[in-house]
């Protein structure tokens, strides 16, 4: 595999819940968080069919930290929401997580 291409940096919004309400922090979690981000290919189309492909987005990164479905990733550009758990690839030659993102429209 290539190495991934850097084409964005984004900040990460923890989703919290209390109760019944579900919000964003105003301060992010992680700043700077270095991406790519790509239309998403067939085979994550093929999972979420009710999507409308225009929205749905991977992000590769090769930061490890917790990421979790509902998070908010902010770019200078856009707004991503994580849905689904990531995919985490760690091994000795490489390590990177791969993120469904919804764009925020």
């Amino acid at each position: 595999m290539n190495y991934l291409l850097i084409t964005d940096t984004a900040d990460l919004y923890r989703l919290t819940r209390t109760g019944d309400k579900e919000s964003y922090p105003v301060s992010a979690e992680r700043i700077g968080l270095k991406c790519q981000i790509m239309p998403a290919s067939a085979d994550i189309l093929a999972v979420y069919p009710g999507e409308p492909s225009y929205q749905l987005y991977e992000i590769f990164t090769y930061d490890m930290g917790s990421i979790k479905n509902g998070d908010k990733l902010k770019t200078p550009n856009a707004d991503y929401i994580v849905r689904g758990e990531p995919q985490k690839v760690d091994t000795a030659l490489l390590k990177y997580q791969r993120i469904v993102g919804e764009k925020v429209v």
